[in-house]
């Protein structure tokens, strides 16, 4: 006798990406929106700055997008800190070698574009914070770069962007084997990445190098 056929299994729908944008007008709000429903997948909603936290308790988890004059923003991101709710920040800004800093990485953002990003790149700086990514406009790590360089004392090398993740790691106390475990490479290769911070900075500690990142800027604490 012919087996029976059995019917398919369904096929259980991945969940939507939620999307919080929170903007420093009503039209830079509702461009965002129309560009972000455009894409399939994404739930978006708009928050006010003074309604995020509620906003988020109410869509979590969530991908927040800011666009917000640097003040606002970094106000909004001192809102969202240590929220369970956020699962990355994208910030938008005209200037995104200014908006990628050692603080706005310690508070959550992954993603800094041009405010006048289109919905493809939104959408893939979107798609790389929740995969554990960063996403830069192409300019932003090169600038800050030069930037890091002119603080430098003593016309110092400018850390690479490995130094600068290397040296904020040290700040929260990680030993070597830590930094090299999170970071997927050898205590060996750590320790040399901190004999060379050391060197360009011109210190004779950890705590040294430490010290005069925080003082110039390069990391926060």
């Amino acid at each position: 006798m012919e087996g029976r056929r059995l019917p398919p299994v369904p096929r259980e729908r991945e969940p939507s990406t939620a999307i919080v944008v929170v903007a420093g007008s009503e039209l830079i709000a509702a461009r965002l929106e129309a560009l972000l429903r455009s894409r399939s997948g994404l739930r978006v909603t708009v928050s006010a700055p003074a309604e995020l936290a509620r906003r988020l308790d109410d869509h979590a988890p969530a991908v927040v997008v800011l666009a917000l004059p640097s003040d606002a923003a970094a106000r909004a991101l001192e809102t969202l800190r240590g929220l369970p709710s956020v699962e990355a920040v994208v910030l938008l800004s005209s200037d995104p070698p200014g908006a990628w800093t050692a603080q706005a990485r310690r508070l959550g953002v992954r993603a800094v574009l041009r405010d006048d990003v289109t919905a493809e790149e939104l959408a893939a700086a979107i798609a790389a914070t929740r995969a554990g990514l960063v996403a830069l406009h192409p300019d932003a790590l090169k600038e800050s770069t030069q930037a890091r360089a002119s603080e430098s004392r003593g016309g110092a090398t400018a850390l690479t962007p490995r130094e600068l993740g290397i040296l904020e790691m040290m700040a929260e106390g990680m030993s070597n084997r830590t930094i090299a475990a999170r970071l997927g490479i050898s205590s060996q290769t750590v320790k040399f990445h901190v004999a060379s911070i050391l060197a360009k900075l011109g210190a004779a500690s950890r705590t040294e190098a430490v010290t005069f990142g925080v003082r110039h800027g390069l990391i926060a604490l």
